[in-house]
């Protein structure tokens, strides 16, 4: 056991490391599978989600829940419920509390995977052990996973993908297996997880072409590639129609060119020395929300100190051959900056041009609205290369005094954003906070005799939706509307053209309550039906109004 120990001492000493920085910012007792009130709403969404599939019989495609929307959104991959997750708990759901949550502990568990590959990386540079330390504080403090949290992308924060693709790229890795491993587990966490790393795979694949010229790695990654659609249809990405998955939007949450020097994130700046005065807040919302990709003061350093020492090597040194696996990994770089900046160029928030995509390229764009997500790749390329020059150029007695400057710096350079998470994290504060009522017995009352809730309009998020969503899950109805990423907008449509009608013809299902959160729209169609219905206006424990047309038995 002592000489297990010790051989592995290393990652165990890295995974303590992780356990600590997850406790200080985000605390243990959000991994409570109980505590479902801290979840922010794209959370709480992935907990609804996962809550609806738990009772669900399982079919083909997975993930099916009619349930939650009755067809607007057929899947909890369109939820974020993490379905990776889902499909281990499911199994034991009938032993599990009404109220679980997964979330938390994916959270620890993508710290913990974070470590590991560090660790991985590290070790075939040579790394010693304090030095693995201090770069694997540095990733686990990355700014573009931290922000994730506060937007509640808790999915998103599994950037350990990406650095398990770095890795079997660094390995050279030719296996289709291993690749088609990561693939099918980065489909299971999130949709953009898996085109990051597929586009990684057809980089390695072009880097074993170049080096080895053999057909049979092309034929490798075709069935990479089959295996790959096929998983994602198993899975239910196609579920809803094509127009919504291709639905465009490429261009309105897109990479800055300063981006990676600009602190603003969606509700705060993250640096403790970029004041607001020299940073810039961009022109659109979507490039607000989704564009963040600040690197921090100390890797920020780090890379000023890099681009020096390979400008003293390209003067001082003869001229070395590039090798191919550097080659296709800068190409790999420029083509997801490129991407990640779409068609419409911004320059500190403002557009300073625009080019027409290519009609044939646009399928390939239009399902990635959120394309400055595709920078992250480069964020780790960046930050682990000049981690790696540095490495290679700074004396041993100090190179481990430079990267724990570079960690101190990057640390209270970005404490706001720290601070932040910790206080909405604070167990007294979360404590302290109405809570939502769970019980809802008001509402449960007059809805006992009825099993579908429907809502007049059904939209996006529509007022009141965590409240009536939860109370649908604990209560066993169906409903037909939600929050989702990506919706069935012509069953949408068909609900909102049934609703209508059913109201012009005082032909309400007997089957369903109305819902309302439109006072003039309420009082509107009530009169219509009247003499088949009841109007009923029930209060919840918090004091939140429920608009109700209750159809006579």
């Amino acid at each position: 056991m002592l000489f297990y120990v010790r051989k592995k001492k290393d990652i165990l000493i890295l995974f303590i490391l992780a356990l600590l920085l997850f406790e200080y910012i985000f605390g243990f007792h959000l991994i409570n599978f109980k505590n479902i009130y801290w979840l922010p709403d794209d959370a709480f969404n992935g907990f609804l989600g996962w809550s609806f599939y738990r009772n669900t019989s399982e079919t083909l495609p997975l993930f099916k829940i009619f349930n939650y929307g009755m067809g607007v959104g057929s899947t909890i991959i369109y939820t974020d419920s993490l379905p990776i997750m889902a499909l281990i708990f499911k199994p034991f759901s009938s032993l599990l509390p009404i109220d679980f949550q997964y979330l938390g502990l994916w959270l620890l568990i993508s710290y913990v995977m974070t470590s590991y590959f560090s660790n991985l990386i590290l070790t075939k540079f040579g790394f010693s052990l304090i030095n693995k330390i201090l770069v694997t504080a540095i990733l686990l403090l990355s700014p573009i996973v931290l922000e994730r949290f506060i937007a509640g992308h808790f999915n998103l924060m599994s950037h350990w993908l990406i650095l398990w693709g770095f890795f079997l790229y660094q390995k050279n890795e030719k296996s289709t297996r291993k690749w088609l491993t990561i693939l099918v587990i980065s489909i299971l966490v999130h949709g953009y997880m898996f085109a990051m790393i597929m586009i990684l795979a057809i980089f390695q694949y072009i880097r074993i072409y170049f080096e080895g010229k053999d057909k049979k790695d092309l034929v490798n990654f075709l069935v990479l590639f089959i295996v790959s659609l096929i998983s994602l249809g198993i899975f239910g990405y196609f579920e809803v129609q094509a127009e919504e998955v291709f639905h465009g939007g490429w261009g309105g949450y897109r990479l800055d060119l300063l981006s990676f020097i600009n602190p603003i994130g969606r509700s705060l700046n993250w640096s403790s020395f970029m004041s607001e005065s020299i940073s810039f807040a961009p022109s659109q919302i979507g490039d607000l929300i989704e564009g963040f990709n600040y690197f921090g003061i100390g890797v920020l350093l780090n890379i000023f100190i890099a681009i020096c020492f390979l400008i003293k090597e390209n003067i001082t040194s003869a001229k070395k051959k590039t090798k191919i696996s550097t080659k296709v990994l800068i190409f790999f770089s420029i083509f997801m900056v490129l991407f990640a900046l779409t068609n419409k160029i911004t320059f500190m928030g403002n557009e300073i041009f625009a080019y027409n995509m290519p009609e044939f390229l646009k399928p390939f764009t239009r399902p990635f609205r959120a394309s400055a997500r595709f920078f992250w790749p480069v964020y780790y390329i960046i930050l682990l290369g000049t981690i790696f020059i540095n490495y290679r150029n700074i004396k041993n007695i100090y190179i481990s005094a430079f990267f724990f400057v570079i960690l101190i710096l990057q640390t209270v350079d970005i404490y706001p954003g720290i601070k932040t998470i910790r206080s909405f994290n604070n167990k007294s504060y979360l404590e302290s906070r109405i809570k939502m009522d769970t019980n809802q017995l008001e509402l449960k009352g007059v809805t006992e005799d009825y099993s579908k809730i429907i809502y007049v309009f059904p939209e996006y998020a529509n007022k009141n939706w965590r409240e009536l969503i939860y109370f649908a899950y604990k209560n066993d109805k169906k409903t037909n509307f939600g929050y989702f990423a990506r919706r069935n907008w012509d069953i949408q449509e068909d609900y909102i053209r049934k609703i209508k009608n059913q109201f012009n013809n005082m032909d309400l299902d007997s089957d369903s309550i109305y819902y309302f959160s439109d006072k003039k729209i309420y009082e509107e169609l009530s009169k219509k039906v009247a003499s088949i219905s009841t109007k009923v206006i029930v209060q919840d424990s918090n004091g939140l109004n429920h608009m109700l047309i209750i159809p006579n038995k």
